[in-house]
């Protein structure tokens, strides 16, 4: 039997004879005038085993590109079908294509490590650490059943496992595949004309040019998409990976003599208006470091000054595009800065609170896949109306659910990964082709190390579409001379059954997409969800409810499924305490999120409208702003209770502020209820300092029509803080009373001062009067007529004057407060009060 050192000499010694006249479009490794810089060790030595530089054909490099591209392209595994058919494609890829080096013992340690570590939260529970107190509570208190694992769902991390292990097989085949320099470029060109077709397709089903239904689409718990991804932020960042294998695709055609220059440098423009129509920050900052970290480590390796004006060129064209788009993303950049974009949607305390509760497990973590389940339990953030599924990080995510002993080999994985791609620095090589292969390769290691600082801030890698695009990344970036040694037959053999095990998952997955659950986890329980809601929208509420069962039993954690169960038992009308059980529980395993607490009470109010309140008390609990004001959620719960009159009372015990109370006030309709509600408010409050200015007025408003008008008008004349708010309606009572004199003298205080035009320099009455008369609707000229009059004493004459400019348009705003005026000074209040309300209302 002979070892991998004789396959390999062997190997090389048959080159000539495997690859005929191909030899000469490679170096060969016995060459000796064309030495290369990977034909020697660092300290010198030369290299006699080339067997890594083996030639590949090139087709095989566009059949590997093209898996993550299709990936991509059919909803980049989001959804369980595009899942399991692009498994079963990769299962193929690795059973019909081995790999054909050997990684190095740090390498396969980390990449064995990240695979296996999640597999500890299937240890026993309490062998490590104790159950956690909210897992406790969920068992005893709720009856929820738990896994007896350190994951609380076993299923959903056994199926999440075999997803990352999927991932993980990718990855250990693209970096021992050993691609040879023509596939190298052959996947190169693939995906950079690749994500210039994604980034077209995106714009065009953007503005309804076509329409791509298997792309994931679900804005109610998926939020707003663009592109083949669920999250819109992903394809930014693939267009600005492609605007970097552009660059480093058209520069390699360019130094080939070959014309496929010209359609990468147009290929830029798809990606970048892909960037802007989206209004992705985060795209045009990994554009730019991106192309800048590529022309100043490839396309100019030497000269400080033109890479300095070349970076310089590239800020002012971006510059220039953000100042010419005028659209989302300059907004975005401007209204607040790096600074905003760090802290946007609470990413910052969504950090911080994903690192705390790493502490509690921190070395397995919570499980794969549990963290939108424990999230909440454990989060102290502040957030009622949409829930985090991730916490806006791939490094944080996997530090979550699977802690330090899957964090770190990983790491160790991806720093050899960065060690072995280059060489950055050095003499320039002798061989043409290996200098070009040297740039594609450490422009596929810069494309790598977008996505990887994508991935502190985001979530991509977490995709299986994403993933794949970036392992091959990976793959194609590694220097051929730091996989020196052949895959033996045993690491073939395991990749192959490791591919028959892909697609028998593959194949299972598919079957769930098809609605067979046949595996345990998330993706079961969304199939049996789905049949569930389908056929109770049919009318067959019966038959959904044991499917609801099923999926509860596959994911004991996930709040929505006990919801839509509570929702299924009243239909068929079982008892409503195991219902109200059920709700209970959906609001036990989400205590943050509020929107569902006031759904579930509007969904009672068919069936038990006393039961509506517990719903609505949970929500105004967790999101006591949201209550208040003319559009406030309490104001639509009052709303419910002119169809249901018996919820008036249990509603005015969940009024426990002023505005509560005060809108509760706006909607009663008798006395009795108002007296009582009013004496409630003002033991609450006595000065009523809860209430705004408006508010206030509005309740003063309330009390004079429908409470004690007597104790209303004592307070108003006693307490001055009331009296500023509630002066007009003291002096409409006033004036009810035929007491003018008062209702004028309370009035004209809180009108605004009179503002008086400068007098004319003429005092002459009757040259006032001609220039009136000539000019009727000029109202300066009345004004100074006015003035006169009034400064002689001529009231009557004056108050005459001013009627006629009262009738002009565009009078003075205070020229019925000087009428009234007048009429005060003439003792005759009656139609000073009538002025004076006119003036009031024009306030």
């Amino acid at each position: 039997m002979k070892n991998e050192s004789d396959q390999s000499e062997e190997a090389a010694k048959q080159l000539p004879l495997l690859v005929g006249e191909e030899m000469d479009e490679v170096d060969s490794p016995h060459r000796t005038d064309d030495l290369q810089e990977d034909d020697f060790e660092d300290d010198g030595t030369r290299i006699q085993d080339r067997s890594y530089d083996l030639p590949g054909p090139a087709w095989q490099g566009y059949v590997f590109a093209a898996l993550p591209v299709v990936a991509i392209m059919f909803g980049a595994g989001r959804e369980t079908w595009s899942k399991g058919a692009i498994t079963i494609l990769l299962a193929l890829v690795l059973i019909f294509f081995v790999p054909k080096r050997k990684l190095p013992p740090v390498a396969l340690c980390g990449l064995l490590g990240a695979l296996l570590a999640p597999l500890l939260a299937f240890l026993p529970a309490g062998w490590l650490f104790p159950p956690p107190s909210w897992e406790a509570s969920l068992r005893q208190d709720w009856g929820i059943h738990l896994s007896k694992c350190l994951t609380p769902q076993a299923g959903v991390t056994m199926e999440a496992w075999l997803f990352f292990a999927t991932c993980c097989l990718w990855l250990a085949w693209c970096l021992t595949r050993g691609f040879s320099d023509q596939q190298r470029r052959a996947m190169i060109q693939i995906l950079t004309f690749g994500g210039i077709l994604l980034c077209l397709l995106s714009i065009f089903e953007s503005n309804r040019s076509i329409n791509i239904p298997w792309w994931p689409r679900n804005p109610k718990e998926w939020g707003e998409a663009f592109g083949p991804f669920a999250n819109r932020n992903h394809i930014s960042s693939i267009a600005a990976m492609t605007c970097v294998l552009c660059a480093a695709t058209g520069f390699d055609a360019h130094r080939r003599k070959s014309r496929l220059w010209i359609p990468c440098l147009l290929g830029f423009i798809p990606p970048i208006i892909c960037i802007f129509m989206n209004s992705s920050r985060a795209g045009l900052i990994l554009l730019f470091f991106g192309m800048t970290a590529w022309v100043g480590t490839i396309a100019m390796r030497r000269g400080f000054f033109q890479k300095l004006a070349v970076s310089t060129s590239l800020v002012f064209i971006i510059s220039t595009l953000l100042i010419m788009s005028g659209g989302n993303i300059s907004k975005r950049f401007s209204e607040g800065g790096l600074a905003r974009f760090a802290s946007d949607n609470g990413r910052s305390s969504l950090f911080v609170e994903t690192l705390q509760m790493t502490l509690d497990s921190p070395w397995t973590g919570i499980g794969l896949g549990n963290f939108e389940a424990v999230f909440p339990q454990v989060s102290g953030v502040s957030e009622h109306i949409r829930r985090f599924l991730h916490p806006e990080s791939d490094l944080l995510w996997l530090l979550a659910e699977g802690g330090l002993l899957t964090v770190l080999p990983a790491m160790l994985l991806l720093f050899w990964i960065f060690r072995s791609t280059g060489p950055w620095h050095g003499k320039k090589k002798k061989s043409k082709s290996g200098m070009q292969d040297r740039r594609l390769r450490n422009a596929a290691a810069i494309v790598f190390g977008i996505g990887a600082i994508h991935g502190l801030g985001d979530v991509p890698n977490h995709g299986l579409g994403y993933a794949l695009f970036m392992a091959l990344l990976g793959g194609i970036a590694i220097r051929p001379r730091r996989l020196p040694n052949a895959a033996g037959m045993s690491q073939r053999m395991v990749f192959r059954l490791a591919g028959v095990a892909l697609l028998a998952l593959g194949a299972a997955w598919t079957a769930i997409g098809l609605g067979h659950p046949v595996l345990p986890g998330t993706s079961s329980a969304e199939a049996l969800r789905s049949r569930a809601g389908k056929l109770a929208d049919s009318g067959s509420p019966g038959g959904a409810l044991p499917l609801m069962d099923q999926a509860i039993e596959k994911v004991p954690m996930d709040f929505r499924y006990y919801y839509e169960r509570a929702c299924l038992r009243l239909r068929l009308g079982q008892p409503k305490e195991e219902a109200l059980i059920d709700f209970s529980r959906s609001r036990a395993l989400d205590p943050i999120y509020a929107l569902t607490c006031y759904t579930e009470g509007v969904y009672w109010l068919d069936y038990d409208p006393q039961y509506a309140v517990v719903g609505w008390r949970e929500f105004l609990r967790r999101y006591p702003e949201a209550a208040p004001g003319e559009y406030g959620y309490y104001r639509q719960m009052l709303g419910y209770s002119y169809q249901h009159p018996e919820l008036r009372e249990p509603l005015w015990t969940l009024a426990t502020t002023s505005d509560l109370k005060f809108e509760f006030l706006r909607t009663v309709q008798t006395r009795d209820e108002f007296d009582r509600c009013l004496k409630s408010l003002l033991v609450q409050q006595p000065d009523l300092r809860g209430l705004e200015s408006t508010q206030r007025e509005n309740l003063f408003s309330m009390w004079y029509q429908y409470g004690n008008q007597e104790a209303l008008i004592t307070a108003l004349e006693t307490n001055r803080k009331w009296k500023d708010d509630g002066w007009r309606i003291l002096a409409e009572h006033y004036a009810r009373n035929s007491d003018f004199q008062r209702a004028c003298q309370t009035a004209l205080p809180y009108l605004p001062s009179v503002i008086r035009t400068a007098p004319g320099t003429s005092t002459d009455i009757p040259t006032l009067e001609r220039a009136l008369l000539y000019n009727p609707t000029d109202a300066r000229r009345a004004i100074d007529l006015f003035q006169a009059q009034k400064t002689q004493g001529d009231i009557d004459g004056a108050l005459r004057t001013l009627e006629k400019v009262a009738a002009v348009p565009n009078a003075p705003a205070y020229v019925r407060q000087e009428i009234a005026t007048l009429h005060m000074m003439k003792q005759d209040f009656r139609r000073a009060w009538e002025n004076l309300r006119e003036a009031m209302q024009k306030r």
